[in-house]
């Protein structure tokens, strides 16, 4: 983490022409040849441009309504006046600073679950005879999907849960795709696919820890997907 502050603080210096030749073309040298820090440097960027002028505006009222504290603490001597303004300002910075990591490791997550996410083509239906499946294979795969979903719903199985996961994700019901691949039983030809899917989302939601601890199990267990999940966790 100590890293990625001290990127963010380089990223500042950048950005305001705080550093000297030697400092500057070190950069764009890296730039060039690190991958990871261009990427971090393109999300400084964007949440920079991003920030919106509410937020300015709070963090401006906040300082004010701070200084106004100070001033009816009214310190003994101008010593403790300088320090209390200093260590106020510099937890301010110091937060700033931290919601502004967040903010770029909670994009990054984000993008690498839409990266990583598997596109489902939906079973194979049937041209001989009718499968139970086949009525909502084929409305999910005219992207029909509150018609799939409502016609999943009334099969009890894996499979339902499976694609009715997949339904919930493709329309942001991020909850109720959990929901439905938390039910997948470990025996089951999708539990591995479910669980690869619900690492994802986890993932996205900013819940690091539980989506490392599921592509990790994919990596031990040498499932379909611990290749896969081996390149996520060097890049979370």
């Amino acid at each position: 983490m100590m890293e990625e502050i001290g990127q963010i603080d380089l990223f500042e210096r950048y950005r305001n022409g705080d550093l000297n030749d030697i400092e500057m073309r070190e950069f764009d040298a890296r730039l060039a040849y690190d991958a990871e820090f261009k990427e971090r440097f393109e999300y400084y960027q964007q949440i920079e441009l991003g920030i919106e002028t509410h937020f300015r505006s709070d963090l401006k009222s906040k300082l004010i309504e701070l200084d106004q504290t100070l001033d009816l603490q009214k310190p003994k001597n101008n010593k403790s006046r300088v320090f209390l303004v200093l260590t106020s300002s510099i937890a301010a910075c110091l937060l700033v600073g931290f919601l502004l990591f967040n903010l770029l490791s909670s994009n990054k997550n984000t993008d690498l679950a839409k990266q990583y996410w598997p596109e489902e083509p939906g079973l194979p239906v049937k041209m001989s005879t009718k499968g139970k499946y086949d009525d909502a294979m084929n409305a999910y795969k005219l992207d029909d999907f509150s018609k799939a979903a409502q016609l999943l719903e009334n099969i009890q199985s894996d499979t339902s849960n499976y694609f009715r996961g997949v339904i919930a994700y493709k329309t942001d019901d991020f909850k109720e795709a959990k929901r439905c691949f938390i039910q997948i039983e470990k025996n089951s030809v999708y539990f591995h696919k479910a669980q690869f899917r619900l690492g994802l989302i986890l993932l996205s939601e900013g819940d690091v820890n539980s989506a490392k601890k599921i592509f990790k199990a994919h990596v031990e267990q040498n499932s379909d997907f611990s290749a896969v999940s081996e390149e996520i966790l060097k890049k979370i």
